[in-house]
C-alpha cells in the first residue's frame, strides 16, 4: 500500500473501504461526513455508515453538487432517489465530485417540449469499465409530462441511442 495511494485517509478508513470494495483502490479525496469519511474513488463516491459502507457509481448521479453555507454534498440519483451529506472539511471531495460526475457524462442533450415542460436525456458511462454498456435517463423537468410528451421524449431517447449506442 503506497502513502499516495490514502490521500490522507486513516489507514484503518482505508482498510476498511479496501475490504469493502474487495480489491485495491486509490483515495482521490475524501472528507469526514457524520458516520465517517466520505471518499472520492475513480468509479465512485464511498460514504461509510454506522454499520458499512454503501457506494454510488459517478454514471449513477443524475444532479447534484456543493452547498458551501450549507456544508452539504447533495445529489439525485438517475432513479430519483435524493441525498445529502453535511462534510467537516470537504478539501477537494465537492471539486472531485462535480469533475467524476461530468465525465461520466456521454451524451446529454435538452429537449423542449410544450408547456414549458423540458426533457433532459443524458447517457452516462460506468467509470472504470470500458465494455458496461450506456446508462440512459430521462429526468423531467417544468411538472409531470401528459401521455404525447412522454411520447416525444422516448422516441428522443430510442434516437439518440440508435445513434450513439455502439454495439
Amino acid at each position: 500500500m503506497g502513502l499516495f495511494d490514502r490521500a490522507g485517509l486513516p489507514a484503518a478508513d482505508f482498510r476498511s473501504l479496501t475490504e469493502a470494495v474487495g480489491r485495491r483502490v486509490r483515495v482521490l479525496a475524501w472528507a469526514r461526513g457524520a458516520d465517517g469519511p466520505v471518499v472520492g474513488l475513480a468509479d465512485r463516491l464511498a460514504v461509510r455508515g454506522p454499520d458499512a459502507w454503501r457506494f454510488i457509481g459517478w454514471h449513477e448521479v443524475a444532479s447534484g453538487g456543493w452547498d458551501a453555507e450549507t456544508g452539504r454534498l447533495r445529489w439525485r440519483l438517475i432513479d430519483g432517489v435524493r441525498d445529502d451529506l453535511v462534510l467537516d472539511g470537504p478539501g477537494l471531495l465537492p471539486e472531485l465530485f462535480r469533475e467524476r460526475v461530468e465525465a461520466s457524462i456521454v451524451v446529454q442533450e435538452r429537449l423542449e417540449l410544450a408547456r414549458g415542460r423540458v426533457a433532459l436525456i443524458a447517457a452516462r458511462r460506468r467509470l472504470g469499465d470500458e465494455h458496461a454498456p450506456l446508462t440512459w435517463s430521462i429526468s423531467r423537468h417544468g411538472g409531470s409530462f401528459d401521455s404525447a410528451q412522454a411520447d416525444q421524449a422516448d422516441a428522443e431517447l430510442a434516437r439518440l441511442r440508435a445513434e450513439y449506442d455502439i454495439a
